[in-house]
């Protein structure tokens, strides 16, 4: 298959109500064919850029475009989509923006369908887009049954079945458990060998990158190096380790100059979480449940937390992480007699109720966002306390100095009149995180914190969760980046197919962990 050639002259955007450009001044040519990485910090410009490509910007998306794109002689701001689609395929960062009919192997067709594919062809696309994103056994099975990377395998998979000439991957392995993600890398390689131009997009150097022909990387929104990844890795490894595209256990340089998170105190000064003596916070008695549809996500799962303790929740995609965190936080219907949060059946107890206690961060921070500006979003949780809204001159002095120290914090001072989903996906997540921290709770539950951003994001997010368990709460956090994680947790807990396969408790406050399985 011959693949589709990008050339970009002059690019710059700029979106709507923003007046610095996300991208500037941006040239460059990817030939037909090429395995080309593009890398950069959060705040860089590469989903713009992708969207810019997909020309969903900025047709759809509004904003200013200058400057030249085009995918051999089309011009994605203006080309018919189904022309569009026959010389591009992007997979988006979040599945469920792209997921639209329910069933997976529906949403694999629903592509070919749109273009008129003859019904066998259809057929023969789908059952060769599962099969590539390992998916066959699935393919009956609904979308809100799957687990975050299996949904991003249906995505990818619905992008294959529309057989485009090039398929850029927008962090499109950022949700994959390790093993999918080197399936990830063999399918890129293996639409490489066939001819197709494949584009992947990451905050990391990730294996995706190391196995590209070239690496390019994006900061402020400009081109800072392009070459092949081992010359990129030999000649600017430090300047790759500051920008935090390098993991810390490679870089020889640290980002550094991360503000205390501030002190976390409940209401009246109390630390909360209580005395380790009286109990745990959260036990779990033998949980096992099953999903409407008859999949089995949990067989007898039995774990309790206490105070201070930070537990590391791992797994493969679908062995059941996130049903569990949904079960804990009253967000799926839990089975009596199996979960209890501070010695209290929680079948028995409201989301609302167990909210006053626990944090949930999800791991697409789109889907809890509520409010039109970073500052807005930030304090929405100290507006509406009690069930009541209040208007943002009630904040206290105390309350409003607080949600300032939170925002330096996170790095986000500079963006709180920004609208949330302008942030990149670092930026997201730590005002997700921090829109939990900033009412203390006694356990904050955290999916994938660190999926998909960079390194230098990653460490501040963590510093902010090393600080929450100081002051004495509980996190549970789903994972994929256990190295990170690792020298701070408590216990690592592992799920397999629904059943707890490991069990192991780590050097750091293991007195206040218990876990039986």
């Amino acid at each position: 298959m011959q693949g589709t050639s990008i050339e970009l002259t002059e690019l710059s955007y700029w979106y709507e109500d923003v007046e610095q450009p996300a991208l500037r001044g941006v040239s460059l040519t990817i030939p037909a064919g090429q395995f080309t990485a593009v890398i950069g910090p959060g705040g860089s410009g590469k989903s713009t850029l992708c969207q810019l490509l997909s020309g969903y910007l900025p047709r759809s998306g509004g904003g200013r475009r200058e400057g030249k794109v085009r995918l051999d002689a089309l011009d994605p701001a203006e080309a018919p989509i189904a022309e569009i689609a026959k010389v591009a395929g992007i997979v988006f960062q979040d599945p469920d923006a792209q997921l639209v009919r329910g069933v997976v192997e529906d949403e694999a067709a629903f592509g070919p369908e749109n273009l008129r594919v003859p019904p066998p062809e259809i057929e023969s696309r789908v059952a060769e887009a599962l099969a590539a994103v390992r998916l066959t056994a699935r393919r009956r099975s609904p979308v809100r049954e799957l687990s975050g990377g299996q949904r991003q395998r249906t995505a990818i998979a619905a992008v294959l079945s529309l057989a485009p000439r090039m398929i850029v991957f927008d962090d499109a392995s950022a949700s994959l458990d390790p093993a999918a993600q080197a399936q990830f890398v063999q399918l890129c390689r293996r639409l490489h060998a066939h001819g197709r131009t494949v584009v992947t997009v990451s905050g990391r150097f990730d294996d995706a990158a190391r196995a590209a022909e070239r690496v390019i990387v994006l900061d402020g929104g400009a081109v800072l190096l392009d070459g092949a990844p081992q010359e990129l890795l030999r000649t600017s490894r430090d300047r790759l380790a500051q920008l935090g595209v390098l993991p810390p256990w490679e870089g020889a340089a640290e980002a550094g100059g991360l503000v205390t998170a501030p002190a976390q105190r409940a209401p009246g000064g109390d630390i909360p979480g209580g005395d380790p003596a009286s109990g745990p916070l959260l036990e779990v008695r033998s949980l096992s449940y099953t999903y409407p549809g008859g999949q089995e996500a949990l067989r007898d799962v039995s774990f309790a937390m206490h105070p201070g303790a930070w537990g590391m929740l791992t797994g493969e995609n679908g062995s059941g992480k996130t049903t569990l965190t949904r079960l804990l936080m009253g967000l799926l219907p839990v089975p009596s007699h199996s979960v209890y949060w501070k010695g209290r059946d929680v079948s028995g107890m409201s989301v609302h109720q167990l909210a006053r206690d626990i944090g949930y961060v999800f791991q697409q921070p789109e889907h809890q966002f509520v409010e039109h500006t970073v500052w807005d979003e930030l304090v929405y949780g100290l507006r509406v306390r009690g069930g009541w809204r209040r208007r943002q001159a009630d904040l206290t002095p105390e309350q409003t100095e607080a949600a300032e120290a939170w925002l330096a914090a996170a790095g986000l001072s500079g963006r709180r009149q920004d609208s949330p989903y302008l942030l990149s996906k670092g930026e997201k997540k730590l005002l997700s995180v921090i829109g939990q921290l900033i009412q203390p709770k006694a356990l904050y539950i955290l999916d994938e914190p660190t999926s998909g951003i960079d390194y230098r994001a990653a460490r501040r997010l963590l510093k902010l969760c090393r600080g929450a368990a100081a002051a004495g709460a509980a996190l549970l956090m789903i994972t994929h980046d256990p190295r990170l994680v690792e020298e701070d947790a408590s216990f690592v807990l592992r799920l397999d197919q629904g059943i707890v396969e490991d069990y192991r408790q780590l050097s750091r406050n293991q007195e206040k962990i218990s876990v039986r399985s």
